[in-house]
């Protein structure tokens, strides 16, 4: 049984900037929502979901919106800082408000990610089968350093788009573990173009690599975890990138950790 989802988080309230997916069985259904509240409501018409993976902050319920997160100085920092940065959510401005509607979101979709049947445990700070999806960092830890060398000078905002075109160019979604069934997801993959849909799909296949138990988790249960695909198909430079990086920080009393998610077995 597949049953997942994934949220991109929009702020504008009227106007369509969200984008929700599900993955149900063999079917999997994008759209484009108005941000708040109501982007949650596909999801949850459709729902339960054994996990539900959204593109924002996913902190612990009643922490400091305006605590610093290690996991977002991790990958705002070395080779990270120009292949897939976050932006800091801890910042007055867009950053704290998307910290807020990652959260206010969390809170709609708890009731919506309860099913037992995940299949492998998995890190989480707040209730329900919920997990933070980052996108930029889940296409970019799987491109070749020398996808980076060709990278042109690109306007703020257009970093995504960016990635998730190398990975239609050199069809990186093949080479995910993922169930059988699925066979129609590299051509969906392919012909998407719609940037908020684009964005729902890599949540959605966040959640589904985390119920399979092929995730691999940086950060700590203070601030949240990024959830990322599997370390397999990392390469050798953000492999060596995280783990250095996590190092240099926990020097400096940072508690972050890499997890690697266990496939149960058959």
């Amino acid at each position: 049984m597949i049953r997942v989802a994934g949220l991109d988080v929009g702020l504008a309230l009227e106007r369509r900037t969200s984008g929700a997916a599900t993955i149900i069985d063999r079917h999997i259904h994008l759209s484009r929502e108005k941000g708040g509240a109501r982007a949650c409501a596909p999801i949850i018409s459709a729902g339960p979901f054994q996990v539900i993976a959204i593109d924002g902050p996913i902190v612990p319920k009643g922490s400091d919106l305006r605590r610093p997160r290690a996991v977002e100085r991790l990958f705002a920092s070395g080779r990270f800082q120009r292949r897939c940065k976050p932006g800091f959510s801890h910042v007055p401005g867009t950053g704290l408000q998307l910290r807020a509607c990652a959260g206010a979101a969390a809170d709609c979709l708890t009731d919506a990610a309860t099913l037992d049947e995940t299949s492998a445990p998995f890190p989480r700070v707040r209730p329900g089968n919920i997990v933070e999806a980052f996108p930029n960092a889940f296409l970019g830890v799987c491109l070749e350093e020398r996808c980076y060398g060709e990278m042109p000078g690109l306007r703020r905002g257009r970093k995504f788009d960016w990635l998730y075109d190398q990975w239609v160019r050199h069809d990186l979604v093949t080479r995910l573990p993922l169930p059988g069934g699925l066979q129609g997801l590299p051509r969906l993959f392919a012909s998407t173009s719609d940037h908020e849909e684009r964005a729902a799909l890599i949540c959605a296949l966040t959640a589904l690599l985390t119920a399979r138990g092929t995730f691999t988790a940086v950060g700590d249960e203070a601030a949240g975890w990024f959830l990322l695909p599997p370390w397999e198909v990392w390469q050798p430079w953000a492999c060596d990138a995280v783990e250095t990086g996590c190092e240099r920080l926990n020097a400096l009393d940072a508690k972050l950790r890499i997890e690697r998610g266990t496939p149960p077995r058959p």
